[in-house]
């Protein structure tokens, strides 16, 4: 899926694309209340009221900068509450290349926020360490994002994305 905004072009990349299991994000959206809100179908529900759900990024191309929006879940991790998220092993890169896209292009990563399918592909593991994925970019997140989540308190399952998917980052200047 393209956009053109003025110079701009946009391109979304899907890692991962499902439907149902989303009554975690949004608990009072049942099957019922959904099939009463007839514009999410078919884009964004089924006809029987199961929401989709996409993991993906957007890749933004200005005149000057090759932009990353989020990077979704990444391979490799561990310590995710979605069992399915967990020791992924996914083409998304090969695809992202296939789409124009090889991470040494990127000059730039922003992620929205730091949740565990924003930030994913952000580090890979090479031999046992996790590293930036687009080595050539530069990473942009909020400061008080960051600071909420690099706070102590928070469960296993949120120290883990940091840990391998955040802290890395940081680490690598």
């Amino acid at each position: 899926m393209r956009w053109t905004v003025g110079k701009v072009k946009i391109t979304k990349v899907v890692e991962l694309e499902t439907v149902g299991s989303t009554r975690f994000i949004l608990p009072l959206a049942t099957r019922e209340a959904i099939q009463k809100l007839p514009w999410l179908i078919p884009d964004f529900a089924t006809a029987e009221g199961r929401l989709k759900m996409s993991i993906h990024s957007l890749v933004v191309e200005t005149p000057s900068r090759r932009i990353v929006v989020d990077t979704g879940l990444g391979n490799d991790k561990e310590g995710r509450n979605v069992p399915t998220w967990n020791n992924r092993k996914e083409p998304f890169l090969e695809t992202m290349t296939a789409a124009g896209f090889p991470p040494d292009s990127i000059d730039t990563v922003f992620c929205t926020h730091l949740h565990v399918d924003h930030v994913g592909w952000n580090t890979r593991l090479v031999d046992g360490k996790w590293l930036p994925t687009f080595a050539n970019a530069r990473y942009v997140f909020g400061k008080t994002e960051y600071e909420h989540w690099s706070s102590p308190g928070h469960g296993p399952d949120k120290l883990a994305v940091f840990d391998d998917s955040v802290r890395p980052i940081v680490e690598a200047g």
